[in-house]
């Protein structure tokens, strides 16, 4: 019995500490998401955060998670002390898909502005049949020191990360799974507009298990107008 009292008090403590609370039901097809954050100020919300997942269907509570910087910001007509803000799909904190096309949902959480330039970082989770999720370290550091969040490329069964140096120099990289959650570069794409009116485009491409490497040059006009 006091084991109990100690942990409703634990867990009142922890959401009363994280004072501001919202709803992220509208960025996953299975989960809903109640998220609890420390701080909401000129329509910007960060810091340490608790986010409680729920199946979509059952209502079932399924995990928590936390997160030590979330960061998103409120529109004008969202005020946050009226609590149970529902956030909008491309507002929320919360990137939900099928990161390893093993056909369950899986899911990343704002974690701090780590990336390149101060892009946005994040947590990434994989799930399983059961729906337990668990941190996947390779998937994280894509997500958190690239520019931003990798794309999911579904056809090609894909991730892409993005990365850049200045005005002129861009790279894109592509990743499969080749075995079970291990990934593999298989792309990379480099466009070198630095010198005079040429743009240099590198293209490394993995071939019968070598990556092949070819080097263009265009004319900056004609290359962006087409790309």
């Amino acid at each position: 019995m006091k084991a109990l009292i100690l942990f409703c008090l634990s867990l009142s403590a922890l959401y009363s500490s994280a004072q501001y609370k919202f709803l992220a039901n509208n960025c996953s097809n299975q989960y809903d998401v109640k998220v609890f954050v420390a701080n909401c100020e000129s329509r910007m919300c960060g810091g340490k955060a608790t986010l409680i997942l729920y199946d979509k269907i059952t209502g079932k509570e399924i995990e928590t998670f936390h997160s030590l910087d979330l960061d998103f910001n409120l529109t004008d007509k969202q005020n946050e002390k009226l609590g149970w803000i529902e956030l909008g799909k491309y507002q929320s904190p919360l990137v939900f898909g099928d990161f390893n096309f093993d056909g369950y949902e899986d899911m990343a959480i704002r974690n701090g502005s780590n990336g390149a330039y101060s892009s946005p970082s994040f947590d990434v989770y994989l799930s399983a049949a059961n729906q337990k999720f668990e941190l996947n370290a390779e998937l994280t550091k894509l997500a958190s020191e690239n520019l931003g969040m990798f794309d999911v490329d579904k056809k090609r069964k894909e991730l892409v990360i993005h990365l850049k140096s200045g005005c002129c120099y861009q790279q894109s990289i592509s990743y499969q799974f080749f075995s079970k959650n291990k990934l593999t570069e298989v792309s990379s794409v480099i466009e070198d507009s630095s010198i005079g009116d040429d743009v240099t485009v590198i293209t490394r491409r993995l071939i019968d298990g070598k990556m092949q490497k070819k080097v263009e040059k265009f004319k900056i006009k004609d290359y962006y107008t087409d790309n």
